[in-house]
């Protein structure tokens, strides 16, 4: 039995990580790595409870990073090939300028671009191409940029592949592809409905004036540079999604099959392997790898019991309380912290939870993920669409504040996670 007077240290080092992560006077991967730091000097060195190397070899879930890399990798090879920028242009030459019609079609473009490839390129891309064409089709670029950035992290819930968070899900809980399409590819659309109904109805899509594109000058095939790259990798990204829908009966480990579809990806899929290097976000790898080393002291070291036993009580009430109660505390954290530190948090504690509950722990952990991707909604600073949207917004128009962004996204954030609730105790799947 670890004495408190270890366990306390631990989760004092965990509170003030947390803290340093809301009040963002560091970057997240910096507070991440110095909590890390001070976690392993006094568990280590101080109350000998662990030692480094059994930090970065135990604490750290290996396959995790690995499926995170692979996936990372592969969207990023797709995402460079142009597919995506061609479809948004050949669907604002479909559509031409019926505003609502593209609202609506942009919203589930933005969703399923975010279920293929991650949602900051996706942002980037949506963002892009509706200010290229926002002035000549008269669009309020403000509503139609931060519905988009709504609808990249409503995206997010879909696939296993569409967030950390969900990869996480499937790394912790042997959650497959298929389970995802089944429990929270529904949701997500069905999330991104709504959220376009709610923007049809009381979002000001156009501005006064008048202007009109000539819908014959966009030529989509323009945002192509190379064909033969666009099909290589179009056909390299499906293919490994199709082994991970035959995972279970493969029994090839999902990190193996996204890092093999990631090296065929570099060989064939891309002309330059460095420029895809340069766009991977790195800081994510550090991110988990430190945060994975902190919940791991608390869980070495008992500090997490302590945690769990404030929330446990919880635990015992009603079987909808306590769902209700993971999917709306993951939800608001979210958009107080990056979702990828509160899903870390939450999975340990709801496993302890759980063995008093009434729930089964892989419905607690779904509620988790879902929130935490639905979360990043809720304010202007938790997600890295919003974030995305609000530099498109501040460089477009001067006038914009990023609270702006906060009336718009906590009203709906609040609706998409009533939804949500509902759809966990309803879904014949879940």
């Amino acid at each position: 039995m670890v004495p408190q007077t270890v366990q306390t240290p631990m989760l004092l080092i965990f509170l003030l990580t947390i803290v340093a992560l809301i009040v963002e006077k560091y970057h997240m991967v910096v507070a991440a790595m110095i909590g890390a730091a001070l976690t392993i000097f006094f568990g280590s060195f101080i109350y000998d409870i662990f030692t480094p190397e059994e930090a970065f070899t135990q604490f750290i879930d290996g396959p995790t990073l690995r499926l995170v890399l692979g996936i990372l990798l592969l969207m990023e090879g797709l995402a460079k090939s142009g597919l995506f920028q061609f479809i948004g242009l050949w669907v604002v030459r479909l559509v031409g300028n019926r505003p609502k019609i593209l609202f609506s079609a942009f919203m589930f473009l933005t969703a399923i671009l975010t279920t293929s490839i991650p949602n900051l390129p996706a942002m980037l891309i949506i963002g892009a191409i509706t200010a290229s064409i926002a002035k000549s089709l008269r669009l309020k670029l403000g509503t139609w940029i931060m519905y988009e950035a709504i609808a990249c992290n409503a995206g997010s819930i879909g696939l296993m592949i569409s967030s950390i968070p969900n990869l996480i899900l499937a790394s912790e809980f042997g959650f497959t592809f298929s389970q995802f399409v089944r429990t929270t590819l529904p949701l997500s659309l069905l999330v991104v409905f709504v959220t376009t109904l709610v923007g049809l109805k009381t979002a000001n899509l156009i501005e006064e004036g008048e202007g009109e594109i000539d819908m014959s000058s966009l030529d989509p095939w323009q945002a192509v540079k190379d064909k033969g790259i666009l099909i290589r990798s179009t056909v390299i990204f499906f293919a490994t999604i199709a082994l991970f829908f035959m995972h279970e009966k493969t029994g090839i480990p999902l990190d193996v099959v996204a890092l093999g579809g990631a090296v065929i990806m570099l060989w064939i899929g891309v002309t330059e392997p460095e420029e895809l290097f340069r766009s991977i976000n790195w800081g994510v790898f550090f991110f988990l790898g430190a945060f994975y080393i902190i919940i791991g002291s608390m869980e070495r070291t008992g500090a997490l019991d302590i945690l769990a036993k404030v929330v446990t009580p919880l635990y015992r009430q009603h079987p909808i309380i306590s769902l209700s109660a993971t999917l709306w505390v993951s939800g608001i954290s979210s958009g107080l912290i990056d979702n990828i530190p509160v899903t870390l948090t939450l999975l340990p504690v709801i496993r302890k939870a759980a063995e008093t509950s009434q729930i089964p722990l892989f419905k607690l952990a779904w509620a988790t993920g879902i929130g935490a991707n639905i979360g990043g909604s809720l304010t202007y600073f938790a997600s890295p669409p919003s974030v995305v949207a609000i530099s498109i917004l501040e460089r477009e128009d001067p006038k914009f504040s990023p609270l702006d962004f906060m009336k718009v996204g906590i009203p709906i954030t609040i609706i998409q996670l009533i939804v949500a609730n509902f759809y966990l105790f309803l879904w014949p799947f879940f």
